[in-house]
């Protein structure tokens, strides 16, 4: 691999200079930055960006944080989406990604300690949002740079991309009653009490009491207590549930109980392939690839200022089909 020095050989200057005219410096003649510049190109020449960035103490590197539940795991197609908008926009900053995962909140600390002592990183993605979350406090406690996934739930002064999860549960619940004709629905949320999941469930329970239906919830856990209140509810024609996963379980189990078919559900992330299940499933899109640009171009917004009505926070419209 050629480095600096290499460039200075063949140009023959010093490698100050060889530096100097690779990051324009008006000190050096623009001739000779120009001349430098296509000797690097034609070589093939790629700088250090890392080594730059570390000497002011910080890695080319951004850490991201994934949550320790079971549920939450990186394959999980929404999370590949968001990963996939981080890396396009770190790829033009010169970045590159670093992921914590751990699956007990102590041994996540340490990992972003680690990552943060011995990595020089000094930005995070939190692909979450959490009251009294260690790794968070830990952050703001070393002024390091961070943003989540999901408005703060104790700290409003954290900067966040998010959906307005309020909306697209209203709008969900909406398609549900009107378009889908469901009389008795059933609100499915996961046992973790995320914000996100209150804010759609919140949404669901406003356009129900407009509907004049029981705002019916059911949280995931145990299989036979689930089973149970199934059992208790045969009226349930129809399913909201907060992500594609906690649908596709319950509806699994609604078949299992009364042999039903092509059941309306309305869910959101879009996680799942066409044809993976006979309900008759829409899925409302959060793109989560534009939350994932959106969320570095906040955490750069130090560097390279944003034009919002809103500092600090960037939410993300939703769609149902």
């Amino acid at each position: 691999m050629l480095t600096i020095r290499d460039i200075a050989a063949k140009a023959g200057v010093s490698v100050s200079t060889a530096s100097r005219a690779l990051n324009n410096n008006p000190r050096i003649s623009q001739a000779t930055r120009e001349r430098i510049q296509a000797l690097a190109t034609a070589e093939g020449y790629l700088p250090n960006y890392n080594a730059k960035n570390l000497t002011s103490g910080e890695a080319n590197a951004v850490g991201v944080v994934f949550p320790t539940e079971d549920h939450s795991l990186p394959e999980n197609p929404f999370y590949i989406d968001l990963l996939r908008g981080i890396n396009a926009e770190l790829v033009e900053r010169h970045y590159v990604l670093s992921v914590a995962i751990s699956k007990t909140a102590e041994d996540l600390l340490k990992n972003v300690k680690s990552m943060v002592a011995q990595g020089k990183i000094k930005r995070f993605v939190l692909f979450y949002a959490q009251k009294d979350d260690p790794i968070a406090n830990f952050l703001r406690q070393n002024q390091l740079r961070f943003v989540t996934i999901g408005q703060p739930v104790d700290n409003a002064n954290d900067d966040f991309v998010d959906n307005d999860n309020l909306q697209a549960g209203i709008g969900g619940a909406n398609f549900l009653l009107n378009q889908l004709g469901v009389k008795h629905p059933v609100f499915v949320e996961s046992i973790h009490d995320w914000a996100y999941e209150e804010q759609r469930r919140a949404g669901y329970e406003r356009v129900a009491a407009s509907f004049n239906v029981e705002p019916l919830t059911c949280k995931l856990g145990p299989l036979d207590r689930v089973s149970r209140f199934i059992k208790q509810h045969p009226e349930i024609d129809g399913i909201m549930a907060t992500d594609d996963f906690n649908a596709i379980e319950f509806y699994r189990l609604v078949r299992e109980q009364f042999g039903v078919r092509h059941f309306p559900i309305v869910s959101f992330n879009q996680s799942l392939p066409a044809g993976l299940t006979d309900a008759d499933l829409h899925s409302v899109n959060l793109f989560p690839e534009k939350m994932g640009s959106a969320t570095v171009a906040l955490l750069f917004s130090d560097r390279e200022p944003l034009e919002t009505s809103t500092p600090g926070q960037i939410k993300i419209p939703y769609e149902i089909k």
